[in-house]
């Protein structure tokens, strides 16, 4: 593995030529947020808060899309991308139910928190995600599905192809109705074998799993 030298914020590291640039850059303590990227999974650039600028190209780029080259020269934080990521969370929130039983971990929570959106009064855009009519799927004997925690991460659904190797879920609808289905609908009538993958890389709890549950 070829090492290269680039600069985040004006420090410069030493990097894996090829490795993601949002990774690398959490491993060298840039707490760039994100909701849709993990390390075992190919990135999506879904949720849009992992924006970042790089020196020779335009506006700004979502770093999890990106890998590493030799002389890199990266602004992981400044007053207009976390204006940026303030307003892309607040939309995320809007369209999210946030009723929460403590079951789970919500990676969404530390996030609102860090952004000062806490108070429903400090977000620029009001929830709207009770005029949409939620898909809850009850028919798996090992995990819930609630479309109204959902943001639409594609965690799930590259962990059951990628990481398993199954291929169950994918998305029904378009745009804010959007919801995941499994198979070719009920999630209780599908392939899944209850592996709990997508429970474990789910963010936001949207897919929990069953108390009491046996394997299929």
């Amino acid at each position: 593995m070829k090492k290269v030298k680039i600069t985040i914020d004006n420090k410069e590291i030493e990097a894996i030529e090829g490795a993601n640039l949002l990774h690398t850059s959490r491993l060298n303590g840039f707490d760039i947020p994100g909701l849709c990227f993990h390390h075992r999974l190919t990135p999506t650039g879904a949720c849009r808060l992992c924006v970042v600028k790089v020196e020779g190209m335009p506006g700004v780029v979502m770093s999890c899309t990106l890998t590493v080259k030799e002389g890199m020269k990266i602004t992981a934080f400044d007053e207009e991308l976390e204006t940026a990521r303030r307003h892309t969370l607040s939309y995320l929130l809007a369209e999210h139910n946030e009723e929460y039983d403590g079951t789970y971990y919500d990676e969404m929570m530390p996030l609102i928190e860090r952004y000062g959106l806490a108070s429903k009064g400090n977000r620029p855009i009001p929830a709207f995600w009770h005029n949409i009519p939620p898909v809850i799927d009850d028919t798996s004997p090992v995990l819930t599905y609630d479309s109204s925690k959902c943001i639409k991460c594609f965690r799930c659904i590259k962990a059951c192809e990628e990481i398993q190797g199954k291929g169950v879920l994918s998305f029904a609808e378009r745009g804010i109705t959007k919801y995941i289905v499994a198979g070719y609908g009920k999630w209780g009538d599908s392939e899944c074998d209850g592996c709990g993958e997508c429970i474990q890389l789910c963010p936001t709890g949207a897919i929990v799993e069953k108390p009491n549950r046996e394997r299929i």
